[in-house]
């Protein structure tokens, strides 16, 4: 018995109505899984390439996980592929809650949107079967009030809804696509890909079973794994080095922290990602004032205390795991202030908080509650629209933009008013939030005057909440990834936690054989991403992996019923790695469309803080990564040996 997929997808082209069913065969989710691994395979077999992705000629897909709903834990996120409007590249992202296993319950590991409707849609996915509905009335409202307006239509409040808001609607390059009110899809403007299609919302509804091969061995593993889980004080050795170097640190600085969580599980699992908001920014971690600021020095221990851990907390009114989560690191807020007053929203997290914090200098936690909410319901990316704001701060601060392009507002860092007016302005398209609505990379282009050094981002996407300068691997993953600019694959830190080397002794082998530090940690990185590969498409959380060391290979054999060993899983998991690189380079993206902004590898170091003097030798780096993967740099992407070697040469 085969079992972990329905082994079935959905294409529903949106400009006739048709829908078409797809059963791959077994062979298929042998070599590339579910998540986006079957997004890439199946978007680079039907999509042209050099299309606009803009256009009704491209594909759109909403994957579950190989493992989600199988009992296998941390298990529960969903991923959104297709060709990025963002960076013109691959695009994916994913989120947590409890979509992914809705979409396996209605029948289909995934669902695929092509075309484009005349007018605004809703697609109602239920029993294998997809029904396009009339969604002029929703089309205007925010992700909150379309979700609820679907759950009342269909009489079923436990039915699961993608959507966008107000940006994806009007085609925003930095917005994303959202459920359970407010938690998205952020990364790569793939809201924007679904509102060009006119596609407001999908929900997923059925009551398929998920199979599953040899459950009691599922029992058996999450038995075995839950009580280490539940008893562990500390992850792993490098956790334990992790903390105690931000302790020492946060200590000089004379503010308190909580002493009871001294480990990153234990600080995921009393106050979510917020617990790191004031360690990051203490140690480098955290990109200060547009990644030219120091954080003890421009934006204090303080400051930063003021967006972390307790002052959270303090407004959540209750915590909550997503899917078949035992961390439950969410939390739903009271809001009691601003325009939301008297609702309920999400947490922000802690890539908001710096944001909307340190990288604006903005230490107003009730202001930057209000601009995640705003996002949230808007559907637009907080990464990116924080350090928009920020390139926009920074061009006003050096007069290259003026009152008369702002509409009055007097931009400056840490105004909290006017950083909550600009961000309204950049969700609606109103004058400089026209620009700006787009990103940095456009809107440095529209604006130039020299604008272009104040745009943090890689290949079009705006850097996350992680200093390079203090993990160059980091730089690797921002400037070499198929997705540039995000933080949620590997980088040294990660590549250690993962304990890699404890689950695939293969690559552990060659870990320790390697001559130099660095071939070391590239090594390391590699196979940290290799890894990631798998925990994405089996539908599992960055966060699982970063606080244990996850038994995924007896999960997917248990699921599945295969027997694969884990060098084969981590073959496969460096073959969908190789095919989401092999889109780009189909698109004609070279190495250098990607490069990373000078100040994310030091390019001039700054001179004091913890990275004083840090500089990355990025074409070092980038070589020896590309060398070490087998991609070209002439390319962009897989040698032909490579493509040959992994079976993806067909695509090519």
């Amino acid at each position: 018995m085969t079992g972990g997929y329905t082994g079935k997808y959905c294409i529903v082209d949106l400009s006739n109505g048709n829908t078409e069913i797809v059963e791959p065969g077994d062979e298929f989710y042998r070599k590339f899984l579910s998540g986006y691994g079957l997004g890439a395979a199946v978007i680079m077999e039907r999509q042209k390439p050099g299309i606009d992705p803009l256009s009704p000629e491209s594909y759109l897909g909403i994957c579950s996980g190989l493992l989600t709903g199988t009992g296998a834990l941390f298990s529960g996120r969903f991923m959104v592929v297709g060709k990025s409007p963002l960076t013109g590249g691959w695009g994916d992202a994913n989120s947590g809650g409890f979509l992914s296993q809705a979409i396996k319950r209605s029948g289909f590991d995934a669902v695929f949107f092509t075309g484009a409707s005349d007018t605004p849609v809703w697609v109602d996915i239920r029993d294998e079967t997809a029904e396009i509905k009339d969604a002029s009335s929703l089309w205007g409202k925010d992700i909150v009030e379309a979700e609820a307006q679907i759950k009342e239509e269909l009489g079923d409040k436990k039915v699961q809804v993608a959507v966008i808001g107000e940006s994806g609607e009007k085609l925003s390059l930095i917005s994303g696509i959202a459920t359970d009110s407010g938690r998205i899809a952020a990364r790569s403007g793939l809201g924007a890909v679904m509102g060009s299609k006119k596609l407001k919302a999908v929900a997923f509804r059925g009551k398929r079973q998920i199979p599953v091969a040899r459950p009691d061995a599922i029992k058996a593993i999450n038995k075995e794994y839950i009580e280490a889980y539940k008893k562990s004080k500390l992850a792993d050795r490098l956790t334990v080095r992790f903390m105690n170097g931000l302790s020492r640190i946060i200590a000089r600085t004379g503010i308190s922290v909580p002493t009871q969580a001294s480990t990153v599980k234990e600080i995921y699992k009393q106050f979510g990602t917020p617990g790191l908001t004031v360690y990051s920014a203490m140690v480098g971690d955290m990109p200060i004032k547009n990644w030219r600021g120091v954080g003890y020095l421009d934006y204090t221990a303080e400051s930063a205390a003021k967006n972390s851990d307790v002052n959270v907390i303090k407004h959540q009114k209750r915590k909550y795991a997503c899917q078949s989560c035992p961390l439950a690191c969410g939390g739903i807020i009271d809001i009691d202030k601003g325009r939301y007053k008297g609702t309920t929203g999400h947490k922000p997290e802690y890539e908001t908080l710096g944001a909307f914090g340190g990288l604006l200098l903005n230490d107003d936690l009730d202001a930057i509650i209000e601009l995640n909410e705003m996002c949230n319901r808007a559907g637009i990316d907080t990464i990116s629209t924080g350090a928009t704001v920020a390139f926009a701060i920074e061009c006003f601060e050096n007069g290259i933009i003026n009152e008369n392009d702002t509409g009055g507002l007097k931009l400056g860092w840490g105004k909290s008013e006017e950083i909550i007016r600009l961000t309204e302005m950049m969700i609606q398209r109103a004058g400089l939030g026209d620009l700006l609505a787009d990103g940095v990379r456009l809107a440095a282009r529209k604006i130039g005057h020299g604008s272009e050094q104040y745009a943090m981002h890689a290949g079009g996407q705006e850097l996350p909440m992680h200093d390079s300068r203090l993990d160059p691997g980091y730089a690797i993953a921002y400037q070499c990834e198929p997705t540039p600019g995000r933080h949620t694959i590997s980088c040294y830190l990660y590549a250690g936690l993962f304990g890699v080397m404890k689950n695939f002794p293969a690559a552990g082998r060659l870990i320790k054989q390697a001559q130099s530090k660095q071939a070391k940690d590239i090594l390391r990185y590699t196979a940290g991403s290799f890894y990631m590969q798998l925990v994405n498409t089996c539908g599992m959380c960055l966060f699982g992996a970063l606080t244990s060391t996850l038994p995924i290979v007896a999960w997917m054999n248990a699921a599945t019923g295969w027997d694969l060993t884990p060098q084969e899983y981590l073959k496969i998991g460096e073959r969908i790695l190789s095919l989401r690189k092999a889109f780009n380079m189909r698109e004609g993206i070279q190495p250098a469309d990607h490069k990373l902004s000078d100040r994310a590898i030091g390019k001039t170091p700054l001179d004091q803080g913890p990275l004083k003097g840090k500089t990355i030798d990025m074409d070092d780096l980038m070589r020896e990564f590309y060398d070490t993967v087998g991609w070209d740099l002439a390319t962009g992407g897989p040698t032909p040996e490579k493509l040959k070697s992994l079976e993806i040469d067909q695509f090519i």
